[in-house]
């Protein structure tokens, strides 16, 4: 809730024991400006000196303090009419509309540059009139970080429409939204370097986090539209300033996300599983390594994913991220296994890797198949060479025949080393042209990856391959221009076009999840979409449908038809 927010953050000491002092002839006492206390700057020019300020009261955190605001002519300046005051036991007093008289030490809360300008210590205060209507400036984005800090603790509104573009922090009352439409990830659209980091720096101004207690028990989707928000600019003290609403704000739409109908003969899924551990598999060993802390968390899981897979019945299912112990009985493959026969044909299966565990990660991929769609010709592969040990994990490839047409096809799923962990020297460190760190190792797996899965192919006498998974790179990055450099077709982009998306990373929307065809295959591909489920929905929060956020990645859906072969 927003009162809380200020308060965790900045009054961690004892409450006042008593209210300041009224005073009744302070009303017509000489005051100093808030825009002087304010001033240009990051901080006040007027930090650490005893002042006295006047203005209407705009928002009450009760607990914590009150924001306040001289008048103004309703335009944005150089120097913010408002600030904040610290109060504890008066706050609970204090009603938006009182123009009041305060004086006290001139304060920063917080520990970086970007700190919020407050009167402290307060011990003279008297209330001069009640239920005015309290200042309002109009404001649009995109605002630059000295166009914001101009605004601190202001009263506001926003007359444009906003859009959400993270809902990761949706159930703490917290939503990120920007004008335009959703952010994206600036090396989705743009080659890394400069054009990425303009578009970086343009996503910034055009962003701006609210945060309101009605979005706890509201719905908002990535992509929902809000309408004229009004709220005071506020500050958590550390990173940025945010607009805490004034005025209940509910989205005035939310995306329904549409299930793709089959449109060939074989329907192949890839799906980031989000560390699907499942314990021992009798109900007990929690909390595992990653994923479900409790049996009560991995029944949920579950659920969500029995119902994703129920609703699109894959024939074919890659997956990344499933807990790496095995295919036995008590297994997470096998209890996968188990949700799909619950939700689809009664007819899957795994395709075991060539050792009982795929590399020394906690995290595997995983094929599942159904026998009445398709039959494994010969034995799974695997590739265990540098650039999968320790960094990506160890793909997994299995030749395939369609039972219908007799076809043969090659399907390997991988996960490519994520952006994060990053080292401080070497080629792999996070050279800040929007690729991350890591960029080299991702390469060198998608180099070594293509020539050994065309090896394994024509060994089984065949051409026609798809390459499935979590890749850790967005569309305009190296790793991803390898595939392509390789003759490969992102299958996606190719039939769907663009823009696309499969994960939000900071607000921000791009693809980590693709299907890329040989030339031999891509010409049967009749469907190859993003199924929506995922990245625009809130996690610990009820949903309209149960297969939504059954995951942090959105599912990749193909549909192959090999009667349709030229």
């Amino acid at each position: 809730m927003p009162g809380l927010f200020l308060a965790t953050l900045f009054f961690t000491a004892c409450e006042q024991s008593t209210a300041p002092a009224e005073y009744a002839d302070l009303c017509f006492a000489e005051v100093t400006s808030i825009s002087a206390v304010q001033g240009e700057g990051w901080r006040s020019p007027l930090e650490g000196s005893y002042q006295q300020v006047a203005g209407a009261v705009t928002y009450v955190d009760p607990g914590s303090g009150y924001f306040i605001e001289q008048a103004g002519d309703g335009q944005a300046g150089k120097a913010s009419r408002g600030m904040f005051v610290e109060a504890h036991r008066e706050a609970r007093d204090i009603e938006i509309g009182q123009h009041v008289v305060v004086g006290g030490r001139v304060d920063e809360l917080g520990e970086r540059r970007d700190t919020l300008t407050s009167l402290a210590d307060v011990d003279r205060f008297a209330l001069c009139e009640s239920s005015l209507l309290p200042p309002l400036t109009q404001v649009q984005l995109p605002l630059s970080n000295p166009e914001r800090e101009a605004l601190e603790g202001m009263r506001i509104v926003f007359p444009q429409e906003l859009y959400v573009s993270d809902v990761y922090s949706h159930y703490r009352g917290k939503l990120m939204l920007s004008a335009d439409s959703p952010l994206r990830v600036p090396t989705e659209d743009f080659p890394p370097g400069k054009e990425a980091d303009r578009q970086a720096r343009d996503n910034r101004d055009r962003a701006i986090d609210v945060h309101d207690a009605s979005f706890e028990s509201s719905l908002a989707a990535a992509g929902s539209r809000f309408e004229l928000l009004t709220g005071v600019m506020g500050h958590d003290g550390r990173d940025q300033l945010f607009l805490i609403l004034s005025r209940q704000g509910k989205p005035a739409n939310t995306p329904d996300p549409i299930t793709p109908t089959p449109q060939g003969g074989l329907r192949i899924v890839n799906a980031n599983l989000l560390n699907y551990f499942n314990g021992d598999g009798r109900g007990g060993g929690f909390p595992n390594e990653r994923g479900a802390e409790t049996l009560r968390e991995l029944d949920r899981q579950e659920q969500r994913i029995r119902a994703a897979m129920a609703k699109i019945r894959p024939d074919l299912l890659a997956v990344q991220e499933l807990e790496n112990d095995g295919f036995g009985a008590n297994s997470a493959a096998q209890s996968l296994v188990a949700m799909l026969n619950d939700g689809g044909s009664g007819d899957y299966a795994v395709v075991r890797a060539p050792a009982n565990r795929l590399g020394a990660d906690v995290i595997t991929v995983g094929l599942f198949y159904r026998k009445q769609a398709v039959e494994p010709i010969g034995p799974s592969h695997t590739l265990d060479t540098e650039p999968f040990r320790g960094l990506s994990r160890q793909p997994l490839a299995q030749v395939f025949r369609d039972i219908t047409s007799g076809e043969l096809f090659l399907v390997a799923t991988n996960h490519l080393k994520s952006k994060g962990s990053c080292p401080e020297t070497g080629p792999n460190k996070n050279q800040n042209d929007g690729q991350g760190c890591w960029n080299p190792a991702r390469v060198e797996a998608v180099e070594a990856l293509l020539p050994w899965l065309e090896q394994v192919a024509s060994a089984a006498g065949t051409r026609q391959i798809l390459v499935l998974g979590d890749m850790n790179a967005h569309r305009m990055e190296d790793p991803i221009r390898a595939f392509r450099n390789g003759g490969y077709t992102e299958l996606v982009e190719n039939i769907s076009g663009l823009p696309q998306y499969s994960f939000r990373f900071f607000g921000e929307a791009g693809t980590l999840d693709f299907a890329f065809a040989s030339p031999q295959l891509a010409g049967i591909a009749r469907q190859a979409r993003i199924w929506h489920i995922n990245s625009d929905w809130p996690q610990n929060m009820d949903l309209p449908e149960p297969w939504l956020r059954m995951s942090d990645h959105d599912p990749v859906i193909v549909d192959l038809d090999f009667s349709k072969k030229l």
